[in-house]
């Protein structure tokens, strides 16, 4: 076991999912309610991390068990080319979930027990996802259940635990970040369709087939723009954090996308195009938002 199989194991060019709602909910905090706990926002960050590589690492150890990885992916599958055994990957998930347990556990006790429950919810989607008779990463919902638990659970969790507010508007504010997170999904399956389709699972672009899920992944996107307007025109946003946005979105990634045919030869740039576009989009946000507070407190 090296560093290099446990990254390829975590699955880096996923976590951008799991940081995302930290910064953008921590910004916001301090922008609608003038708080931030840095301390929070950095044990924030590290458990995101670890659960989301944990749920990863879930995901792969049942697939394998399952015989659902064909060896084609050995060069993304650390269990699959065999740097890893099986044993070595509950310890570690063992390990990342232990490390957010207790991360979890300190910041509820110095906010809320609420935080607990929040993560005992996650914990449960976090194994039914990959586990059980009927996986969710098997049916056409997982797009759904990942961006609403990750993108508006993890949001609005983080606004809470930073400013102690949860209301209608730090729903809307992680709405974005959901479409983000459920189409990171989407990019995964519709590259996975053919391998997904001989192991017996029943995505959604299978299920819309793929020229739908292409349609529906550029709808996303742009609806990124379009959330953004909305959130500005009812006053959760400033205007600064729509200038920011239409200034620097990432406006021909929808053109390389519909460019050429998905697979899982082209996963690694199909799965880059969508996290370009979620670090570029939350970046303008976040950027928008400083911009707005450093106006606030006459900077």
């Amino acid at each position: 076991m090296t560093l290099k199989s446990i990254l390829k194991l975590m699955d880096i060019k996923t976590l951008v999912a799991g940081v995302v709602p930290v910064i953008l909910g921590s910004i916001y905090s301090y922008y609608a309610f003038g708080q931030i706990n840095l301390i929070y926002f950095i044990l924030l960050s590290i458990s995101m991390i670890l659960i989301q590589s944990a749920t990863n690492m879930i995901n792969d150890y049942f697939d394998f068990k399952r015989g659902a990885d064909c060896k084609e992916r050995g060069h993304e599958k650390a269990l699959v080319s065999g740097e890893i055994t099986p044993k070595q990957v509950l310890l570690i998930i063992f390990l990342y979930e232990f490390i957010a347990l207790n991360i979890g556990i300190f910041i509820g006790r110095q906010t809320s027990y609420y935080i607990m429950l929040v993560g005992l919810i996650g914990s449960i989607i976090s194994i039914l996802y990959a586990s059980g008779p009927l996986p969710i990463s098997y049916t056409p919902i997982g797009e759904i259940i990942s961006g609403i638990t990750m993108g508006i659970g993890i949001t609005t969790t983080v606004i809470y635990i930073q400013s102690g507010v949860f209301n209608v508007n730090t729903v809307l504010v992680a709405i974005p970040t959901s479409l983000f997170i459920g189409t990171i999904l989407l990019s995964n399956n519709l590259s996975d369709m053919k391998e997904d389709r001989e192991a017996g699972r029943r995505t959604l672009p299978i299920l819309i087939g793929n020229k739908n899920a292409e349609k529906l992944w550029v709808f996303n996107v742009i609806m990124l723009l379009v959330s953004t307007c909305v959130l500005m025109l009812i006053g959760i946003y400033p205007i600064v954090v729509l200038v920011a946005v239409i200034l620097l979105f990432p406006y021909r990634s929808i053109s390389n996308f519909l460019s050429y045919d998905k697979s899982i030869h082209t996963k690694g740039r199909t799965m880059g195009l969508i996290g370009k576009v979620g670090l570029k989009y939350h970046l303008a946000v976040v950027t928008g938002l400083l911009v707005s507070i450093m106006f606030k407190v006459g900077i």
